[in-house]
């Protein structure tokens, strides 16, 4: 990959972005055969954004909406390697430690304003200032060198840090430049929610928290312009509702639960207009632990509670074969993946042996194991209305009861669930990352990364882990990446920070109106270059745009 080489040559890519230019209107009926522009795709959101504000971007659900209203300075392609965004071309500096970037000259924001390289000034100081609580980008940028970045031209920035890093180059994707002429007035934190000024395909027409999102194309959009007019956002929670709305036509694309999957992407009826895609991406569930729990404290604790989880009944029965096991903080399908370290066998009796041996005993003969008179029971808190969550918590909770641990379900909507994450207001959870192309674990693992710095919300801090990471996120040689992280992967197996769950393979189900839907191998439908931009609906099939949504 780009990276493995970031930091010892002096890398020069031009690679423009061809203009699109699409369809001229015609009085002949169009071929509908070719991309034509115009139309309506109506997505589904499982949870709300959290925010417009692309420097405060907490999920993917975030992601998802500034995709269209913000370019990154660089982009993933298809084969998730660095490409061109805001940048048409760069060079780093033989010792790692710099970059120049050149940025596309007829780039320009939604109220018509250039993009200069003092707007990229402007959005690295606020991704790295504190009081912004950029905790999913902060920690990419942590070694920036302010003293040594410079802007040489209104279309040319240097941007230095303090050492080479080997993922650098790729964390360029987390910058999503935002115009100093706007952004730097009112409260930076809760004023952009509503006046967007991006540099992306289209512009917000409506937000409806709790309800949509209306984004209209950009007539003046400088770079390849998409085909379709309008992206509408439904929020829809639940899984179920979900399904029949797509099954409806109501939305067109959703991704679908395993056991609705089992039961329906086979049927003929539903083929006749409805695409059904099946994959494994850069992701893997986990049951996060709140290390500053005394209750969870012990890394013996935690191991007992993972070995009370049957995986083999979760993946049969909760996913109908249609997950894997994991057994760390990298997937099957990374480099980083030590295939040495097993899954946690499932194995209550000896959990319960364990939890005994370190004093917690049913001592009053109620059937539930207690400690200085206090019962072993704890929180797990899961968003409401997901289909695997709920029952996964049950199936848990039902075992740790048959070894007298008390686990309470509790089931929050999404933005409240991530509240409580982030602010590390939680005994346990049931969580899924989706990782990026580089398996660096920084953000997640590093003692400094913990919030509102980055995302170490479980407070886990190991001197040996904080070494093998500082380690693997200097190193470029690939070799000896690959040797350092899976060492990590071991440690952390131990030490059960998080207890690793299942890999689920991404389901999808798509109206067949939509067309040229392509995946990445890693990220599948979504977020890399041109994905979800390239999707065209032919004007025949424009079901949405009889009925137009209201403005």
């Amino acid at each position: 990959m780009i990276r493995k080489a970031a930091a010892v040559l002096l890398l020069v890519v031009c690679l423009a972005c061809r203009e699109r230019q699409l369809p001229p209107v015609s009085a002949t009926a169009p071929d509908e055969s070719k991309p034509q522009a115009g139309g309506t795709v109506v997505r589904r959101l499982d949870a709300d954004v959290s925010t417009l504000n692309p420097v405060l971007i907490t999920t993917k659900y975030d992601h998802y909406i500034a995709r269209y209203l913000f370019e990154p300075l660089l982009q993933y392609d298809s084969t998730l390697e660095v490409a061109p965004g805001l940048a048409e071309k760069w060079e780093i500096a033989p010792d790692g430690k710099a970059y120049t970037f050149h940025l596309d000259p007829k780039a320009h924001f939604s109220d018509g304003t250039p993009v200069r390289a003092a707007d990229v000034l402007f959005t690295l100081k606020k991704i790295i200032d504190p009081a912004s609580e950029a905790v999913q980008i902060a920690g990419q940028f942590d070694r920036l060198d302010l003293a040594r970045t410079r802007i040489v031209d209104d279309r040319t920035i240097v941007i230095a840090f303090t050492e080479a890093l080997a993922p650098q180059l790729s964390w360029f994707f987390s910058v999503r430049v935002i115009p100093e002429h706007v952004y730097a007035a009112g409260d930076f934190k809760t004023a952009f929610d509503r006046q967007i000024v991006g540099t992306g395909p289209y512009k917000l027409v409506r937000r409806v928290p709790g309800q949509e999102i209306l984004l209209e194309r950009r007539d003046d959009y400088w770079g390849t312009k998409p085909y379709l007019q309008r992206i509408l956002f439904k929020l829809i929670t639940d899984d179920a509702t979900a399904w029949n709305a797509v099954k409806r036509g109501d939305v067109d694309e959703t991704q679908v639960p395993s056991e609705i999957w089992a039961r329906e992407s086979g049927r003929p009826e539903l083929k006749k207009y409805l695409e059904f895609r099946r994959f494994y991406t850069l992701n893997y569930n986990f049951v996060p632990w709140n290390l500053r729990d005394p209750l969870l404290s012990d890394k013996r604790v935690r191991r007992a509670l993972a070995m009370c989880i049957d995986l083999e009944s979760v993946v049969k029965n909760l996913y109908r074969g249609t997950a894997r096991a994991m057994s760390g903080p990298f997937t099957p399908d990374q480099w980083a993946y030590n295939p040495d370290v097993p899954v946690i066998k499932y194995d209550p009796q000896e959990a319960k042996r364990i939890l005994n041996s370190l004093g917690w005993l049913d001592t009053d003969g109620d059937g539930w194991l207690d400690k200085n008179k206090k019962p072993f029971r704890f929180e797990m808190i899961i968003v409401a209305g997901n289909i695997a969550s709920g029952p996964f918590s049950q199936l848990f909770q039902a075992e740790l009861k048959n070894i007298g641990v008390d686990m309470k379900i509790s089931q929050l909507d999404g933005n409240t669930f991530m509240e409580r994450i982030l602010g590390s207001n939680f005994q346990a959870a049931v969580l899924n990352w989706e990782l990026d192309p580089d398996p660096d674990p920084y953000a997640l693992f590093h003692s400094s990364q913990m919030p509102p710095r980055g995302y170490n919300f479980i407070g886990y801090s190991n001197p040996a882990a904080d070494k093998l990471i500082e380690a693997g996120h200097r190193e470029v040689d690939r070799s000896k990446r690959v040797a350092i992280y899976r060492q990590l992967h071991a440690l952390l197996a131990d030490e059960q920070p998080y207890t690793w769950t299942i890999q689920v393979s991404v389901k999808w189900a798509l109206n067949k109106r939509l067309h040229n839907v392509k995946e990445s191998k890693g990220w599948g439908l979504f977020l890399w270059t041109p994905a979800e931009l390239d999707w065209w609906i032919p004007a025949d099939a424009r079901t949405h745009d009889r009925q137009p949504p209201t403005k």
